[in-house]
């Protein structure tokens, strides 16, 4: 029966939720970030790597 073997659909992370994550890490809170990969499920590692890109721009040079 097809009720039963949809798969779940492919989540949306948008990029406000990317910045978000970024922030978090610049000061050193993955959490958001882990619950963003996790959502992302097969797409985790581009997310990550989003993420740890955009952080980038936060985090303080010295």
């Amino acid at each position: 029966m097809g009720l039963f073997n949809r798969k779940p659909a492919q989540a949306t992370i948008t990029a406000a939720e990317i910045d978000a994550a970024a922030r978090g890490i610049a000061r050193d809170d993955d959490t958001l970030a882990n619950e963003l990969c996790n959502r992302a499920g097969k797409d985790s590692r581009s997310v990550a790597m989003a993420i740890l890109a955009r952080s980038v721009d936060y985090t303080p040079q010295n």
